[in-house]
């Protein structure tokens, strides 16, 4: 039978301790510690060892990366998009995150290749409204859900070749005993996109909110997991 664990980890730093303290002892931050319930199981986990493949083996070039059809988005991304990356867009409420990415979601698609947007904060019907308003985005594929099992199921099903999260902070995960969008949600939504990111090569795109001080909200580790971290400012 699993058992819960109480830890207070720290929203800055991710120090996990096992009583509140007023100061973070990893970052020394104050008032930064938030209790978060684990469930444990008991037992061992097996693990099987992989050999190592040499680098020049390894197949990748350039011309692999995924245009998202705005050039400027293009530019700083380094030329596109990469296959099994996983990216990080903060920005204010209404600055347009989601809009510029629909659009790119949709210029994914006419250039024949899969385009997913998982949201949980819209309804299909109110993004089919925006779609329609910028044309070109009929054949992107939409799921409107926020368990995080059902989406990382849906993306190892579908396979998409670019995914866009909106918003990361909405996916919750039901072993995890707090609400959507505390620490412990959005690290472990973000450590499972990761590994599905990396062993299905879907190139995934996670919106994420930002705080009053115009950090992206969440721990600190958010932005460490993830490949590329972008803001948008308006």
């Amino acid at each position: 039978m699993a058992k819960v664990l109480v830890q207070h980890v720290c929203t800055e730093c991710g120090t996990a301790c096992p009583r509140w303290l007023g100061k973070c002892p990893g970052c020394g931050a104050f008032g930064t510690l938030a209790e978060e319930l684990h469930a444990t199981n008991a037992g061992s986990v097996s693990a099987r060892a992989q050999t190592p493949t040499p680098l020049g083996s390894v197949s990748a070039s350039e011309g692999d990366r995924i245009s998202t059809g705005v050039p400027e988005l293009d530019r700083v991304l380094g030329g596109g998009l990469v296959p099994a990356s996983l990216v990080l867009v903060g920005g204010e409420p209404g600055v347009g995150k989601s809009t510029l990415l629909l659009s790119a979601l949709g210029a994914v698609a006419r250039d024949g290749r899969r385009a997913l947007l998982v949201t949980g904060e819209e309804s299909a019907a109110q993004v089919a409204l925006r779609g329609a308003r910028l044309g070109g985005t009929e054949s992107v594929g939409i799921v409107a859900e926020t368990e995080l099992d059902t989406v990382c199921a849906t993306l190892e099903q579908e396979r998409p070749d670019v995914c866009v999260i909106d918003s990361v902070q909405t996916l919750h995960a039901s072993e995890i005993g707090s609400a959507p969008g505390s620490v412990a949600q959005v690290r472990e939504a973000a450590g499972r996109l990761l590994r599905v990111a990396k062993r299905s090569g879907v190139a995934t795109i996670l919106v994420g909110h930002v705080t009053k001080d115009g950090a992206v909200a969440g721990p600190r580790v958010l932005e460490h997991l993830v490949d590329c971290v972008l803001q948008f400012e308006g």
